[in-house]
């Protein structure tokens, strides 16, 4: 039986690496896309017969709307904290240079719940950040550091749990 109280808005808090990345602006987005192969055989010609998984990615959008040095390091993750207390972050590796080191725990937690209720929570075992980061300088607009982040595989896991989860895992 259809339920309102199933119908869900609100901001979300956001923790990489168990640290709070402050404050959003314009809404953070979950995107994930599973890639089938097509199964086909001769008898049917290149009507599908059944699909296979090939792969499955799951993107999050967080556009940051705290405009610190923090922020910065952590949308540019080969990037380098550096200075007097850490007061700017130098850009330019080589390359082959891999992100893998720089996963960690990306956490999605409803601001509508309390914060034992985990109920809605999205986590992704190990995510980091990939993809350009554009830094606006306008009168009219905040400063919005839009960071994507991007699941990575944890072999630590189980078959079917390896990106992450949806839910409360505590139960």
């Amino acid at each position: 039986m259809a339920d309102v109280t199933n119908v869900k808005i609100g901001a979300c808090s956001v923790k990489f690496n168990s640290i709070d990345l402050g404050h959003t602006k314009g809404g953070v987005t979950v995107n994930y896309s599973p890639e089938y192969a097509e199964i086909t055989v001769d008898q049917h010609g290149n009507t599908p017969v059944d699909k296979s998984l090939v792969g499955e990615v799951v993107t999050i959008t967080v556009p940051l709307a705290e405009s610190q040095v923090a922020n910065l390091a952590k949308a540019m993750p080969l990037g380098t904290l550096a200075g007097s207390g850490d007061g700017r972050v130098t850009l330019g590796k080589n390359a082959g240079a891999r992100l893998g080191a720089q996963a960690h725990q990306l956490v999605l937690h409803p601001l509508a719940n309390a914060s034992d209720n985990l109920a809605e929570d999205v986590v992704i075992h190990k995510a980091v950040v990939h993809g350009e980061v554009e830094i606006g300088f306008n009168n009219e607009d905040e400063r919005i550091l839009e960071v994507e982040f991007i699941a990575l595989v944890d072999t630590t896991k189980a078959d079917g749990n390896w990106l992450g989860f949806i839910g409360d895992s505590t139960d």
